[in-house]
């Protein structure tokens, strides 16, 4: 007898087998579960905390079954006629066909077939938890002195007190944490030039509500799960809800922490919504789907989408197949949306198209290194377009105050992705501000005179085609323009065409109402 054969005797190897088996139904019962339970309910930390139960359920139920299957004699326990009944439903197999000696002969194998999956899927989680370590020292040094002086304050106002450190990194192009005991927050050099301080801060918020929570050790926990229990698709689903909910307990914490300017928040995960770093067991402020999360944020006031989960939907209806002989299973058709749906302006930002001049400008960060000059590091795709002379404007923090200045020299060589200018202040900095303050410029690389403009919706991109919608002369429908995007400007847009000044339109994310063509406001 071959080794293999030999397992396939062992009486633990039939028992898992089953084990796999009954976890087919009990895995859609769970999700099942959950997902009437999200329905019912809205609150992120709610649902985060249900979908960690939910998969913690899914995790125990494979044990408890294995410890509750027979005494062990390699034949099928009790309690299986349920599963016999749909195994032979769907295999086709006549009655005088002794269902042990298929389906006992079948589960060792399903069960062998299992330890092979998870081998692979620990190997993935190996090389991929090997990956992230790495991150924590290559290309990375210590952040700035003045960022880590931003993150003590931060820190004390969400209450975090372990130890914290924040470094710089070339490698990635969005903030992530890494670790759980001795956590590390690593920024891209480009974030911390290219992005204003209000919207750094928030990304910083963010990744600290990441280590308040200790989401580093439940979602390597989580991690595990989905390794051993791969297979099945409802603890996918379970997943990625966990993973969903986690991202918008932590936005709501870093809102809070930050004062509470959802629309800066928001433009920052835009900014960074083109630079998903790669699959990696960190957490990063661009998990989760930004598209969901953004419109969440802006318009908190829209009920979450109400879907049946897809992966449970797919478990179910392979059980389903299996019970019925390869029936097809279909749901019924969702009803037909109505026609125009209603929406609460007061939940919405308005704002109205206008003509004239528009300054097209470039932001970065640095500190004062004089009294007559200031040193400000920008992001290479910025810099190209600055050059000696251009008008610029400083903005101190402490205290609040902003000077004019001019572009003194920009300095040839980029360091880490940044470059750095020099900026000559035109007036004094305020009384009492020390040397080495931090300092938030912006140069002024051109002007765009007599162009139609309105302020820069959500998902809104320089040179793009989007929809807006307007609203009716009457103030009480709004019907939806195709529109064609200019050059942008910080928090401003130009208009190619699609509007005219005066018109006024939504700039809140509307994705949720793109297959209506007109809407209803009250």
């Amino acid at each position: 007898m071959s080794p293999l054969q030999v397992l396939f005797h062992q009486p633990w190897m039939a028992r898992l087998g089953w084990t796999l088996l009954h976890f087919l139904w009990q895995g859609v019962l769970v999700a099942a579960l959950l997902a009437v339970l999200r329905a019912r309910t809205s609150g992120a930390s709610f649902r985060y905390v249900s979908a960690c139960t939910a998969l913690a359920i899914m995790a125990a139920a494979p044990v408890v079954t294995f410890l509750m299957l027979g005494n062990g004699d390699g034949a099928a326990p009790a309690g299986h006629a349920a599963v016999r009944a749909a195994l032979a439903a769907g295999s086709g197999a006549s009655s005088s066909l002794p269902l042990e000696s298929v389906w006992e002969r079948i589960s060792p194998r399903l069960g062998l077939a299992w330890l092979v999956g998870v081998a692979c899927c620990s190997v993935r989680l190996l090389g991929g938890w090997l990956i992230t370590a790495r991150l924590r020292s290559a290309n990375a040094k210590p952040a700035p002195v003045e960022w880590q002086r931003k993150l003590e304050p931060l820190m004390s106002r969400m209450g975090v007190i372990r130890q914290v450190s924040l470094r710089a990194s070339t490698l990635l192009e969005a903030p992530v944490t890494i670790g759980w005991l001795r956590p590390v927050i690593l920024v891209p050099v480009g974030a911390l030039a290219g992005l204003s301080t209000a919207q750094v801060e928030g990304l910083l918020a963010h990744e600290l509500a990441h280590i308040r929570r200790h989401d580093y050790l439940v979602n390597l926990l989580q991690s595990l799960a989905e390794a051993v229990l791969f297979y099945h698709p409802a603890v996918w689903w379970v997943s990625r809800q966990i993973r969903a909910e986690r991202e918008h307990c932590c936005d709501d914490l870093a809102i809070a922490a930050t004062g509470g300017d959802v629309l800066t928040y928001a433009r920052a995960l835009t900014e960074l919504e083109s630079c998903r770093t790669a699959h990696m067991h960190a957490l990063a402020a661009t998990g989760g789907s930004l598209h969901n999360r953004i419109r969440r944020l802006v318009d908190p006031s829209r009920p979450a989408t109400r879907m049946a989960p897809a992966g449970a939907a797919w478990a179910l209806s392979a059980v389903l197949l299996i019970a019925v002989g390869g029936a097809m299973v279909r749901g019924a058709e969702s009803p037909a949306p109505a026609q125009e749906p209603v929406v609460n302006l007061k939940t919405v930002w308005p704002d109205t198209v206008k003509q004239g001049d528009v300054k097209i400008e470039v932001r970065g960060l640095g500190t004062l290194t004089s009294s007559i000059l200031a040193e400000a590091k920008f992001a290479e795709t910025q810099v190209k377009d600055v050059h000696t002379g251009q008008i610029a404007a400083v903005a101190f923090l402490r205290p609040d105050a902003i000077i004019a200045a001019q572009v003194q020299t920009v300095h040839p060589g980029v360091t880490n992705g940044t470059v750095t200018v020099d900026l000559a202040l035109l007036a004094p900095p305020p009384a009492g501000t020390p040397l080495g303050s931090k300092i938030d410029s912006t140069v002024t690389i051109g002007n765009m005179s007599n162009v139609v403009y309105v302020g820069r919706p959500v998902f809104a991109t320089a040179n793009s085609e989007g929809t807006l919608f307007k609203l009716d002369p009457d103030g009480r429908h709004a019907t939806a323009v195709k529109v064609q995007f200019g050059r942008s400007s910080v928090n401003l847009i130009v208009i190619k065409s699609g509007l005219q000044p005066g018109d006024r339109v939504i700039l809140s994310d509307m994705s949720a109402y793109r297959q209506y063509d007109r809407i209803a406001l009250q």
